[in-house]
């Protein structure tokens, strides 16, 4: 159970040595700053507030690198020889030499477009005699080319007495081409009657001349030319890309560290001519990351216990070894760790591999998932495979224990005859329905009671004393619990231990503890008003009902560990109805049912186990001690990662 130990680092020196300060936190990567305002109050010091002025010049470079298909990633720009103060003009120039051809293709784009476009609905008005330039010219009429539904074409009949004539010269099946001619004082009631009828007017471009064919003619010439300039000014665009490419990702890498450093000022605070800076580091890189600023003249770099500041809480870093550091994903979910707390994650990967196991045993399919594992860990790099590996051996062993491989129940049995002298398997789970549950059971009772025992560590390490001795979680609650559990399984035994010694002392006292817990804490801490503030008959019926809560919660949270035989058993019943359904098909079906029938019970039953076995972990195991309220642990880094680029 492994948290980092962390080391506070207070870092001061003159403002002129601050951004090579930050570059130095961040180049060694295990740095987590911290801001210094809590300094400001007393000491003179006043937080930075400055606005970063590599912002807006790495944003342009990100718009110039964009517009020349430039694949940005970190490039060493030791060699860059540009002063900070000239970086935005360097970006500006590059800039300027892009705009204008990177809008002239963003033109010539939206011209090809408009020229497709011109020529696809010009098309539909082939064969008409009209001239675009004489009708345009007309001003005592109005013409509207486009497209009329069918049905609507039918209903023209209708408006014989207003003043338009339709011409059509292209139809099909669903439209007419044509156009309609009126006054120019009725047009808008004339469009209004069309619009009534779904006319889909085709706008003819005013540099559409002459009858249709002469203007298709004439705008494909013009959509070549477009074509042709195009090709020139990307292939223009190309030549500017590779001979600027290295100095852009230079200029990229410089801006971006510039940036980056420039944003963790915020935290700093300065007064005349010096910065004061802190944070946290694990202890273990103390030596090493005191030395890294000696080159640094006027720095002055000392490191402190974790707890010298105590404004300052610090932040958690778990670290753990190579079979429970996959289960650290599961630990963040539920919330990490505070410093001074237990890393839960070795008990969560021993915990949720055993169980899974024990819900999901199966030889083959446990080898099935813990190769699906090791290939999303291996080739995708996928810290969930990891897991699957895990928990897919575990499934495989108590398999062997089970005597199951894919459904097939029998197929391990001659193996234990001859190798281990067994008469059968080690475990018929279908024969063993009552000491399944009553194992499922005692998982539980002891797994509660382990919960308990690390809650009252954790309060006495904390000198919460209504968490360690007089909570439901506490000494009087493990002491309750118990000796239920062991008077219930010695009743079962054959043995009453129900006497009023042990009543008194291990049934009503830890009650009554668990009952007076609020004021036994307050004379814990020697406090003076030990009286309830709600009234003694508030505090009586308060208490009272969470008492009741508390032993309710005793029953439910170790019921709900039967879950664990209900699994065992529900996955034997699947794979005999599989088999069951294998059995009833010939010998072409039989095969084919076999492996969609394993294949469902993996994906459905072990998503179901899995997410089951996580509902342990976090109702019924870390709500007994956990409180996952740690901070996280960043370090300061420069990120050259890119968003994806249009």
């Amino acid at each position: 159970m492994a948290i980092e130990k962390m080391a506070l680092v207070n870092i001061v020196g003159n403002v002129e040595d601050l951004d090579a300060a930050l570059n130095q936190c961040c180049t060694d990567g295990c740095f987590h700053i911290e801001s210094a305002v809590h300094t400001t109050s007393d000491t003179g010091f006043a937080l930075l507030n400055e606005a970063n002025p590599y912002s807006a010049p790495l944003k342009k470079l990100l718009d110039v690198a964009a517009d020349l298909e430039i694949r940005l990633a970190y490039h060493d720009f030791s060699e860059l020889d540009i002063p900070n103060d000239r970086l935005a003009a360097t970006v500006d120039e590059l800039e300027a030499k892009t705009h204008s051809l990177t809008e002239k293709k963003a033109e010539l784009h939206k011209q090809i477009f408009d020229f497709e476009q011109a020529i696809l609905q010009i098309r539909h008005l082939q064969g008409s005699p009209v001239d675009f330039d004489t009708l345009f010219s007309c001003k005592e009429v109005k013409t509207r080319f486009g497209r009329l539904p069918v049905d609507s074409y039918k209903k023209l009949s209708y408006y014989n007495n207003k003043t338009f004539f339709f011409f059509d010269f292209d139809h099909n099946d669903d439209y007419y081409w044509g156009f309609y001619i009126a006054p120019a004082v009725k047009i808008s009631v004339i469009d209004d009657i069309f619009a009534a009828l779904f006319f889909e007017r085709i706008r003819v471009p005013d540099y559409a001349h002459g009858t249709p064919e002469t203007a298709i003619q004439d705008i494909t010439e013009s959509l070549e030319q477009a074509k042709k300039q195009l090709s020139d000014c990307e292939a223009e665009l190309k030549k500017q890309s590779d001979s600027q490419s290295e100095k852009i990702n230079m200029l990229f890498s410089k801006l971006k560290s510039l940036d980056d450093t420039f944003d963790m000022r915020k935290y700093v605070a300065v007064y005349n001519n010096h910065f004061y800076l802190n944070g946290f580091i694990p202890k273990r890189e103390s030596e090493r990351f005191e030395k890294s600023f000696s080159g640094i003249r006027s720095i002055s770099c000392i490191v402190k216990p974790q707890d010298a500041d105590p404004s300052l809480k610090p932040p958690v870093k778990l670290h753990n070894g190579w079979f429970s550091r996959p289960f650290q994903f599961f630990v963040e979910m539920y919330g990490l760790p505070s410093y001074t707390d237990i890393d839960p994650t070795p008990l969560v990967a021993v915990t949720y591999t055993v169980l899974f196991g024990m819900m999901f045993g199966d030889l083959g399919q446990g080898i099935v998932i813990a190769l699906i594992g090791w290939f999303l860990s291996k080739f995708k790099k996928m810290n969930f495979g990891k897991i699957l590996t895990r928990i897919g051996i575990s499934s495989a062993v108590f398999g062997t224990l089970y005597g199951s491989v894919f459904g097939f129940e029998d197929l391990l049995t001659p193996l234990y005859q001859k190798l281990f002298g067994l008469a059968d398997k080690p475990i018929d789970v279908m024969e063993s329905i009552n000491p399944i549950l009553f194992v499922s059971i005692g998982i539980g009772v002891f797994l509660i009671l382990l919960t308990i025992v690390i809650n009252i560590v954790m309060g006495i390490r904390h000198k919460n004393y209504e968490r360690a001795f007089f909570g439901s979680n506490g000494l009087a609650g493990l002491i309750f619990y118990a000796s239920v559990a062991a008077a219930v399984v010695l009743m079962f035994s054959g043995i009453n231990v129900l006497n009023p010694v042990f009543i008194i002392v291990c049934i009503v006292l830890p009650l009554l503890l668990m009952f007076l817990r609020e004021p036994l804490s307050k004379l814990c801490k020697m406090k003076k008003n030990i009286k309830p503030e709600e009234g003694i008959g508030g505090f009586i019926v308060q208490n009272f009902f969470e008492l009741f809560e508390f032993v309710l919660s005793y029953i439910t949270n170790t019921m709900s560990f039967l879950r664990i035989g209900g699994f065992i058993l529900s996955h034997a019943g699947m794979m005999a109805v599989i088999m069951t359904l294998s059995h009833s098909l010939g010998a072409v079906g039989s095969p084919i049912m076999l492996v969609l029938g394993n294949l469902f019970v993996m994906g459905m039953e072990g998503l179901i186990v899995g997410i089951q076995v996580l509902r342990l972990e976090f109702y019924e195991i870390f709500s007994r001690f956990y409180e996952g309220d740690g901070k996280p642990f960043v370090a300061s880094k420069i990120d050259y990662s890119v968003e994806k680029q249009s």
